[in-house]
This record gives C-alpha cells, sequence and structure tokens, in this order.
C-alpha cells in the first residue's frame, strides 16, 4: 500500500484537486504525516491541480459558457442560486470560491461569462489556491499526527490506518458536504 501512495498519490492529488480535492488533499496531509508522501510536495500538488482546474473551468465559461449551461439541466439548475451569491457578494466571491463545496465548477463558469479581467481572475485564483492548499493539506497532517501518537508502530498497523483513515476522512467530508448543502438550500430559499 504505501508504494502504492508513493507513486500514484502525488497524480491523485492533481487529478482530485481538479474537480473538488478536500478529500484527496485532507487524505494527502495525512499520508505525509505517516511518511508515506512529501508534505510539501502534496501542497504543490494540489495548488497545481486546484489553480489548472479553477482556470480550465472559468476558461469555458468565457469560451463557451452560455451553451455549457443552456445544455446540462445540472447546471443549469445551479445557475439561480450561482447568480444570487455572485450578484450579493462581487468580487469577494473570486477569492473564496476554492472554499464553496458543491457549486464551485459552476460559480467559475458563470464568472467565466462575465466581463471580469483575466489577470484579476489570474492573480485572486493564484492566492486562493496557494491558501486553500496549505490549509487543507495542513489539516490533514494535523489529523495524520493524531493518529501517528495513537499508534506507535505504524508499520505493525498500516494495514489499518490506511482504511480506517480513509473511511473516517471520508465520513467527515461527507457530514460538512451535508452541513453545506443544507446551507446552500437555506440561502436558496431567502
Amino acid at each position: 500500500m504505501e508504494a502504492y501512495v508513493a507513486k500514484y498519490g502525488y497524480i491523485g492529488i492533481f487529478i482530485g484537486t481538479f474537480v473538488e480535492g478536500e478529500t484527496t488533499v485532507l487524505l494527502g496531509g495525512i499520508f505525509s504525516r505517516l511518511q508515506y508522501m512529501d508534505l510539501n510536495r502534496v501542497i504543490l500538488w494540489a495548488f497545481l491541480g486546484t489553480f489548472v482546474g479553477d482556470c480550465t473551468f472559468f476558461g469555458l465559461g468565457r469560451f463557451c459558457g452560455r451553451n455549457i449551461i443552456e445544455k446540462y439541466e445540472f447546471l443549469r439548475n445551479k445557475v439561480p442560486l450561482a447568480n444570487r451569491i455572485i450578484r450579493k457578494h462581487g468580487n469577494l466571491i473570486i477569492f473564496m470560491i476554492r472554499f464553496l463545496v458543491g457549486i464551485r465548477a459552476v460559480i467559475l463558469v458563470l464568472l467565466g461569462c462575465t466581463d471580469i479581467r483575466l489577470t484579476r481572475f489570474v492573480v485572486l485564483n493564484a492566492a486562493n489556491s496557494i491558501l486553500w492548499s496549505i490549509l487543507v493539506t495542513l489539516i490533514g497532517y494535523l489529523f495524520g499526527n493524531i493518529v501517528y501518537v495513537f499508534v506507535s508502530d505504524m508499520n505493525r498497523y498500516q494495514n489499518y490506518i490506511i482504511p480506517v483513515t480513509l473511511v473516517a476522512v471520508t465520513f467527515l467530508i461527507l457530514i460538512y458536504r451535508h452541513i453545506m448543502q443544507e446551507k446552500e438550500k437555506s440561502y436558496g430559499d431567502e
């Protein structure tokens, strides 16, 4: 398992952060603490994945956003909520995009449809991608520290720790997403 994580973990972090990424980055932080991955490389790959992913969705909005929104029902359904958020919070949303769960891609496509300057978006996106990558990776690292404190002989228990950690982090992410969806629903009802 250790060799698999070391070999494919960074690619997984890049791919996972391209779309959403909280789970993959948290796991990267945990695996860094368990010494399966390098903390700095996890942060780097998380930054690259999130930055490239955000720019890609923004670019899709810039070049063909209206067609994409009209083509897919799941995007059309989120447009009213995303429009309300963008109108209400203005330019702050550019910086905060990375911290929104579940509607990030839609908001990025919508932002691409607006007249926001590309350079402004890229600078704010780089800043939020760096901050997000460091913050979420370190949260995972600290959670890995808790696991490390409770288990002194990692090699003896690694076949149990990795699956339990994966399940625990996934469970926490699902709870967090459920809470965010409930907040979105209440926000959408305003």
